[in-house]
């Protein structure tokens, strides 16, 4: 299950079964375009907040909550800001309710904590006692140090629930322990989720999925071996798995053994050749391995396959100019990028290094420019902006000094 936005590019991910159709691809880059635009208005947030405008504020983190909403994502990080907003200006009995709503989004209907309770929990504490509610906090610490202390012991309760339940066949108890082990992985604890799987695999030892999901357990804690152990019994159940061999080669990366993963990479792109976050990975171990030309077919393939690929854009267009020393190659899919997502400074903050490593000082600086206005309260397009500048006037150069100065004064500006 990977919580990422974009594909992830490193050799160190995280292995799961990520759901790869079209309208999946399309939702992530919903995600992606609206992300660069929230973490901007947070931003705008804390300037608000440091200038006493409690109304302007409330009504940015709102406006992110709505969209949030619509995208089907956690409310958490919002919520948990309005709480703070509400403390901040005032408004305790507001604050609280945002507290409790946190609370109540996380809690469960069976009486069994999990673990993504502990952090709403400790700062729902944390408030109270800054309100001589010592009692209550006092409550709220007890119930999340018995979590904690529960983290790593076998969920006796749930997996009795299913396992003595004599109504259940076979099959369906191997479906209900895979249901659980997901929901223990989607609390961020890996190691009740992997006692589920060994629960599902004693049921039926010959299907992939508890394999497959109790591999991901033990990648998150570390036992790579016993994670490679169980993808391989996951393939000896379905050879042609291509979830399990995609997962596999990205576990061979971890590894660090390039060859290996390149050929499950392989083996899972026969299996499923539009799969474009696999092509993203063998691009990227092709890359490694030296074979740019080859990166550059997938990343293209990929690009085929959907063409808003924004992450493809961008990968592609850093091989054209700094492997193949491509410039305008490069320049053509980061354009493309930002046709994609013109609001994305990074994309901007892109063309412009691009542009002044081909020496093009005047074009670059209007791309910082461009960065600037779309995000004046973010030092990022400044201090592009004065590498450009000083590139084109000297160390000494007046507008680099400007913006170096803006920098400061912003910084200053940040509570």
């Amino acid at each position: 299950m990977l919580k990422r936005i974009v594909i992830a590019l490193s050799s160190f991910v995280m292995l799961a079964g990520a759901c790869r159709a079209a309208e999946d691809i399309e939702y992530q880059e919903k995600i992606r375009t609206k992300s660069a635009e929230w973490m901007a208005q947070i931003r705008q947030v804390d300037k608000l907040k440091a200038q006493k405008k409690w109304d302007e504020a409330e009504s940015v983190i709102r406006k992110i909550m709505a969209e949030r909403q619509e995208l089907k994502l956690d409310l958490g990080g919002e919520k948990k800001s309005l709480a703070e907003l509400f403390e901040a200006s005032g408004k305790l009995n507001d604050a609280e309710k945002m507290y409790k709503e946190q609370i109540a989004d996380r809690e469960t209907h069976d009486g069994v904590d999990d673990f993504i309770l502990v952090p709403v929990l400790n700062q729902y504490a944390v408030f109270l006692r800054k309100h001589a509610r010592a009692k209550e906090a006092l409550a709220l610490e007890v119930r999340a140090k018995a979590i904690e202390a529960d983290i790593n012991k076998p969920p006796k309760k749930q997996l009795l629930a299913i396992t003595g339940d004599t109504r259940l066949n076979s099959s369906e108890k191997y479906a209900k322990l895979c249901d659980l082990a997901k929901r223990f992985l989607d609390s961020d604890n890996p190691t009740k989720a992997s006692y589920a799987c060994s629960e599902a695999i004693k049921v039926n030892p010959y299907k992939p999925k508890a394999y497959k999901m109790r591999a991901q357990c033990y990648y998150q804690t570390e036992k790579l071996q016993q994670a490679l152990e169980d993808l391989n019994n996951a393939l000896k159940a379905e050879p042609k798995d291509a979830e399990a061999l995609f997962d596999r080669g990205r576990l061979y990366q971890s590894l660090n053994k390039p060859l290996l993963a390149m050929k499950d990479f392989d083996a899972s792109i026969e299996v499923r050749p539009n799969d474009t976050e696999a092509l993203g990975y063998r691009a990227k171990q092709n890359e490694q391995l030296g074979r740019i030309d080859k990166a550059i077919a997938d990343y293209t393939a990929a690009i085929r396959e959907n063409p808003r690929a924004h992450w493809a854009f961008i990968q592609r267009s850093l091989l054209y100019r700094d492997k193949k020393k491509d410039v305008d190659q490069a320049l053509k899919d980061i354009d493309r990028a930002i046709a994609l997502s013109p609001r994305n400074i990074d994309d901007w903050e892109l063309r412009a290094e691009t542009l002044l490593k081909a020496k093009r000082l005047k074009e670059a600086i209007a791309d910082a420019s461009k960065m600037v206005e779309l995000e004046p309260q973010n030092t990022q397009g400044y201090s592009m902006r004065s590498r450009i500048y000083q590139a084109a006037e000297g160390p000494k150069s007046k507008s680099a000094a400007a913006d170096l100065s803006t920098i400061e004064k912003l910084r200053k500006a940040t509570p």
